[in-house]
């Protein structure tokens, strides 16, 4: 189906999402002091560099697991592996319940179940797992996805929409589940691969996406997404004998700018750029400020998504949800116009038009 088609006369709305945070509270100083501790060789310029572009990541993390295991140099790739799926899967069955609880939905009207993780790698997958633990139907449709990372929250709403122009009387059950602090090792020092460390927070986030409206909150309107062309090296997993880890380079920076003019066509198209709120998650606080300067939006347009990764992290395609939450606490006025937005390895960008609810 072509991610430029016109919006389908079918509704779809986002009942109130359900978030399952990492338990354990990390300050980003404890996290800035261990790695200069763990790296005494850093030349004196390349440790200041470190130490001032991790101060500048304040707050809190949230972790599945206690500090001393996710920076052990002792954990084994297939300890790592194991652990991250069960965290996973566990904050994934509390979130998604929840979430059902909310909409007032039994696990036997759920006609699909789309599930985003680049973190919890299993054969089966999540998707599997959570159709069996929380008793949905041995037919319900199944769309999981691996490689989303940081767009995967709005990739899951935007490909909930789809599904429901296809099928309007479904229940659309979402599932955006990360432990990025599993993907914490020390092979790799660069300055970039320690800006990663310092944003890390692990969640599982779900809602549900209906036709009918269950719950105040989004109604989903036009969908986009788009690549940039010859950006695969910006944002890669890479696996050595330690396990998975994060890898970028500096043209990271220039994602935004990249991805600017098609973004900006498609609001113009689809009625403009004034916007009340926006459920945003561009990956860290840099690129945050330069979507915000790219959309012309104020500090409190940009709040929700600052306060997110401040006090939790970068959850991956769990960002979404939990700026959402959020939002459901501050909600806009009915009416309200909203972009939700995630920008992902590839360099790729999902996005959506919404309305808000009362």
């Amino acid at each position: 189906m072509p991610s430029t088609a016109p919006a389908p006369a079918v509704p779809a709305h986002v009942s109130r999402p359900a978030l399952a945070l990492g338990p354990h509270i990390v300050t980003a100083e404890r996290i800035r002091e261990d790695i200069l501790d763990r790296n005494p060789d850093y030349p004196a310029r390349q440790a200041q560099t470190v130490r001032v572009a991790l101060g500048n990541l304040p707050g809190t993390r949230r972790w599945f697991r206690p500090y001393e295991l996710v920076t052990s140099p002792e954990r084994t790739a297939a300890e790592r592996k194991t652990t991250t799926f069960g965290d996973l899967l566990a904050a994934a069955e509390r979130a998604a319940a929840e979430a059902m609880a909310t909409a007032g939905v039994r696990a036997e009207q759920v006609d699909c179940v789309i599930v985003s993780s680049a973190t919890g790698d299993a054969v089966p997958g999540l998707d599997v797992h959570l159709q069996q633990n929380l008793g949905l139907r041995p037919d319900v449709s199944r769309l999981p996805m691996s490689q989303l990372a940081c767009a995967g929250g709005a990739h899951v709403l935007l490909t909930a929409r789809r599904f429901l122009a296809w099928n309007p009387a479904a229940v659309v059950l979402v599932v955006a589940a990360e432990s990025l602090s599993s993907m914490y090792q020390n092979t790799r020092t660069s300055v970039e691969d320690q800006i990663y460390k310092g944003l890390w927070g692990d969640a599982a986030a779900a809602a549900v996406v209906t036709a009918e409206q269950r719950t105040p909150g989004l109604r989903l309107e036009h969908c986009f997404e788009y690549t940039v062309p010859h950006t695969t090296d910006r944002y890669r997993k890479l696996t050595d004998h330690r396990g998975d880890h994060f890898a970028s380079t500096r043209a990271s920076l220039r994602s935004v700018t990249d991805l600017g003019p098609a973004l900006l066509d498609w609001l113009d198209r689809h009625g403009g750029r004034a916007l009340d709120f926006g459920v945003l998650h561009p990956g860290g606080p840099a690129i945050l400020d330069r979507l915000g300067a790219l959309l012309g939006v104020d500090d409190a347009f940009l709040r929700h998504s600052r306060g997110v990764l401040a006090e939790e992290g970068n959850l991956g395609g769990a960002t979404v949800f939990s700026v959402l939450a959020r939002t459901h606490g501050t909600p806009p006025p009915a009416g309200g116009r909203g972009l939700v937005l995630g920008i992902g390895p590839g360099v790729t960008l999902s996005t959506l038009l919404t309305t808000w609810s009362g």
